[in-house]
């Protein structure tokens, strides 16, 4: 039977899930549907303007549901984002609650990719051009301190309504890119091709 499996790859700007996320798209191109909320908001939220915050955190939702049905849905995440009245989860808490108690979703693998603040630094100053990222050193600590954070309340959420067995986080460190893809693939393929 097939597992419906949820996997968030998380982490703050510049940690390299978009990196990890293009690579294991062409790597399990067939077993796995990716998502990245953040482009749903910044397509539909900040440049047309034709939906609400809940809107698209419901479009999300759906999207990760219908994913579910046939691979693994990966959703490129944050699982804190900053906003000028403090952090928030990337979609609340309770749309996350009620997308794990609809069924849908049978385990779910939660990474958090971390990296060295001074690391995150040097990748947000060299992709300054393309990518609007605060460089400043305790800007940076604070988010990966409050990226962590949000990452265990995932995992509370998760592991309360499926089970503590059927959820796994993982911490995987990004300094090397070549080792971390050797790490991600084994943590993948052992966890596509596990039974339970």
């Amino acid at each position: 039977m097939h597992k419906r499996t949820l996997i968030f790859i998380g982490g703050v700007p510049g940690a390299g899930k978009t990196a990890l996320s293009s690579w294991m798209e062409l790597q399990y191109e067939n077993r796995i549907k990716l998502l990245n909320p953040g482009e749903l908001f910044r397509r539909y939220f900040y440049k047309e303007r034709i939906k609400t915050i809940e809107e698209i955190e419901e479009l999300i939702a759906g999207e990760l549901g219908k994913a579910l049905s046939d691979s693994a849905a990966v959703a490129h995440w944050h699982y804190a984002v900053r906003r000028p009245s403090g952090y928030i989860p990337q979609i609340s808490f309770s749309r996350l609650r009620r997308l794990a108690k609809s069924g849908q979703v049978d385990r779910a693998l939660l990474l958090l990719i971390d990296a060295p603040a001074e690391v995150i630094r040097e990748r947000r100053l060299r992709d300054q051009a393309i990518k609007k990222r605060e460089p400043v050193l305790p800007i940076i600590h604070e988010e990966l301190w409050t990226e962590e954070e949000f990452w265990v309340m995932h995992q509370a959420l998760f592991s309360d309504i499926l089970g503590d067995d059927r959820v796994t986080a993982l911490r995987l460190a990004n300094i090397d890119f070549c080792k971390t893809k050797a790490n991600l693939e084994e943590i993948f393929s052992s966890f596509l091709l596990s039974k339970s």
